[in-house]
């Protein structure tokens, strides 16, 4: 695999473990407010530096006993056939792995989990089902993101979902649909849009949501999840 970049120490991106970052490049969607549009759009990938699997591996190699994990995300990881392959060799050097997916590939993800490949995943819930095409800037397959959903409700590997609350695209009742849905499961985040660097100019320089929503919404579906904070 070659990748778009490596974060060498994480505090935050794998829950309770110290870990690295490895950022793959291509996505299949388009989300306009997509902050890592370097890693999605093909013009921006060419001039991205690269980051060979073997140059991972090796810091890796050296890092042995000193971080916990590697978090793999993108771009979309689950869009790579050798993805396993990769994440074999980062297990064999006694790595957990997290995977950060926008979950439309439940074939790879079921691969992963049967082959106990993958210790964490963090899966996007972009929009209710019938704002997808909006969150995400193309016609999504939606019966894929909602095998995904359920791929990881038969709790065989430590998940999350996560939604950002972007602006212009949803709102508190857009939430409560996404709640319904996926409820029950232990973990569900609710992220700050960021709108410093987006894929989409008519999204650059939006404002988040206003905090005090933010923080009402989350007292409204709290109890619904073991763990849901704001992010």
């Amino acid at each position: 695999m070659v990748f778009g970049g490596l974060q060498r120490t994480t505090l935050v991106d794998y829950p309770g473990k110290i870990a690295a970052t490895v950022f793959t490049v291509g996505c299949n969607f388009r989300c306009p407010y997509c902050h890592n549009p370097e890693l999605v759009l093909p013009n921006l990938i060419k001039s991205q530096p690269q980051v060979s699997e073997k140059e991972v591996l090796e810091f890796l190699k050296s890092r042995q006993g000193l971080l916990e994990g590697l978090c793999i995300t993108g771009g979309e990881p689950t869009l790579h056939s050798d993805l396993p392959d990769f994440i074999r060799k980062v297990k064999q050097l006694g790595f957990a792995v997290k995977l950060d997916s926008n979950g439309s590939f439940p074939q790879m993800l079921e691969l992963l989990i049967q082959d106990n490949l993958i210790d964490y995943v963090a899966m996007d819930i972009k929009a209710p089902a019938d704002k997808y095409n909006l969150a995400t800037g193309i016609t999504v397959p939606i019966e894929n993101i909602k095998k995904s959903v359920e791929v990881l409700k038969q709790g065989k590997v430590d998940y999350e979902f996560r939604t950002t609350l972007v602006p212009k695209i949803l709102n508190k009742n857009d939430i409560l649909e996404i709640v319904k849905w996926i409820k029950p499961a232990p973990k569900y985040f609710l992220q700050r849009f960021r709108g410093k660097k987006t894929l989409s100019k008519d999204f650059s320089g939006l404002k988040e949501w206003p905090e005090e929503e933010m923080e009402d919404l989350l007292k409204t579906i709290k109890s619904n999840f073991k763990e849901c904070s704001l992010r």
